[in-house]
């Protein structure tokens, strides 16, 4: 499959965008604070158009209230308790000789963040409250997909979906493009043509044909990358779709009209075999220990997809594998990593299969790796897919079978006990911890992989150690994010929400050795 390596650092006419991560607020190291010298508030901000998705081009006008040309600087605020303001980093521009400013720039894609534009010589304009919508889409079979005939697959890119207040309203990027896929494999999709996106959100393509059987297609929406747009590519959750054999049906001359009632509730069908009747960020490991600068550092502030780079760092090589061999998605919603069990937030059956997100192009032997986690589920009455957050050999001839992979986390949406520890060969390390809900809680998970020790922690204190080296591998490891259900059972719904992924080498700040010790015990299993 075409992997698509977007750039966010891009220049826009003398602005340049690089929106700071969550990194330059309590999540990260000390930082100055831009705003804090700022001793007067005046003039104006407004913002238009006012329903958009994140890295669509938002036009900012308004005035600081003060007459003369003045360099400017565009500010953020995550609206947390303990957050400050800080500078979108690479933004400059000035006002007109009578304090006024008009300027595009991609819009961000979280929700509840405030942004103000700052003056030279201490002026302020009033802040502007911004919400993203999230952008989405669904797509279904118009009638019966009939083998040796063309049917049509619908698309709809403007989607009000239950339990997703931020889909209502979204706007209709008229003539994005818009490409059909088949599933070959958790990792491949192939590309079956492409349409575009018509003037009320919709998508269509017609001719479509296939074998009998149950075929999984997708769509993805591209990327839009248009004067100031930087929006990146989307994708429908897998859709499994029954083609009939010709004689189980009558055939039909009947024109295809436009389901108008599928906008607000299709869902994808599983196959019959598996149907069934945020507060203050908390402390983080690399700020405590002095872990910076970072290698990496995925914040999805931006309107990402998954092949964009990282938006700050040495390293602006990675890129996200998204893998499903199930009903679950891979996609970026509201400025995090998000791994969702199925179309539907509000449950009921079609939770099966396992899906991942695994870090590409940036794999390292030792070094550390942090993110911050959080669950949510809308139902508890079948079995909890089993969450893992892992460090894993990148290269596949280093795989052997699971038996070297280091968890930072194996949790599930209704325990309080987390798992976590490494592999080596025959020999495992395990430990334990009772923990809060991650549905109400977001805590930070890290490791320290070097040569002599492994080390984990949670919220920024270690939980555990192995000393020697008997537990490393010596193999470049990334990151791997895995919602794991067993083949053809149904499971709770469950999502996946990591907000930022963060890598920092190994010889920055201080190695930590004082987690409790792990010990090791017999390794049996062998992972597919």
């Amino acid at each position: 499959m075409r992997h698509l390596h977007t750039a966010l650092a891009l220049a826009l006419g003398g602005l340049v965008l690089t929106l700071a991560p969550a990194a330059a607020t309590p999540d990260e190291a000390p930082a100055s604070d831009p705003g804090s010298r700022v001793a007067a508030r005046a003039g104006s901000l407004t913002y238009s158009p006012q329903s958009y998705v994140g890295g669509q081009a938002l036009t900012f006008s308004g005035s600081l209230g003060r007459s003369g040309v003045r360099r400017i600087t565009l500010q953020q605020h995550m609206n947390r308790p303990g957050d400050r303001w800080f500078a979108v980093r690479g933004f400059s521009g000035t006002t007109a000789a009578d304090g006024s400013f008009s300027f595009s720039f991609p819009a961000p894609a979280m929700g509840g963040i405030r942004f103000r534009v700052v003056g030279k010589g201490g002026v302020a304009s009033p802040p502007v409250s911004l919400r993203a919508k999230g952008q989405d889409l669904t797509m279904w079979v118009v009638g019966q997909a009939v083998a040796g005939l063309p049917f049509t697959i619908a698309v709809d890119t403007t989607p009000s979906l239950v339990r997703r207040p931020e889909t209502i309203g979204l706007p209709v990027f008229a003539g994005r493009t818009l490409t059909l896929q088949r599933r070959v494999d958790g990792t491949t999709w192939e590309t079956l043509g492409t349409s575009t996106v018509q003037a009320d959100g919709m998508g269509w393509f017609t001719g479509v044909t296939a074998a009998a059987g149950t075929v999984v297609y997708r769509v993805r929406q591209e990327d839009v990358m248009s004067g100031a747009n930087r929006i990146g590519w989307m994708q429908t959750f897998p859709t499994y779709v029954t083609v009939l054999d010709p004689g189980q049906v009558l055939r039909s001359s009947a024109p295809v009209h436009r389901p108008v009632a599928m906008r607000t509730s299709a869902t994808p069908t599983p196959p019959p075999a598996a149907r069934r009747g945020a507060g203050a960020a908390s402390t983080t490991a690399s700020s405590r220990y002095g872990w910076y600068p970072t290698l990496w550092d995925y914040t999805w502030e931006a309107g990402q997809s998954l092949t964009s780079p990282p938006d700050v760092g040495s390293v602006r090589t990675g890129w996200w594998q998204d893998y499903s061999d199930g009903a679950g998605r891979v996609s970026r919603q509201n400025g995090g990593l998000y791994l969702d069990s199925q179309r539907s937030n509000a449950g009921g059956p079609g939770d099966f299969g396992t899906t991942r997100a695994t870090l590409r192009g940036a794999a390292q032997a030792y070094g550390r790796w942090e993110a911050r986690l959080r669950l949510k589920s809308a139902e508890a009455t079948a079995t909890d897919f089993t969450v893992l957050v892992e460090l894993v050999p990148e290269r596949p001839e280093d795989y052997a079978c699971g038996r070297r992979n280091i968890v930072l986390a194996q949790v599930a949406a209704h325990s309080s006990t987390m798992t976590f520890g490494a592999r080596a060969d025959t020999v495992q390390w395990t430990g334990t911890r009772r923990i809060p809900s991650l549905v109400h809680t977001s805590p930070a998970v890290a490791v320290e992989v070097a040569r002599d020790h492994i080390t984990w922690f949670w919220d920024g204190r270690p939980i555990g150690t192995v000393k020697g080296g008997e537990a490393v591998s010596d193999v470049p490891m990334t990151l791997r994010f895995s919602m794991v259900g067993a083949p053809g059972a149904e499971h709770n719904q469950t999502g996946v929400v990591s907000d930022w992924q963060r890598g920092f080498a190994i010889d920055r700040g201080k190695q930590v050795r004082s987690g409790a010790a792990l010990r090791p015990s017999a390794l049996t299993a062998c992972e597919a």
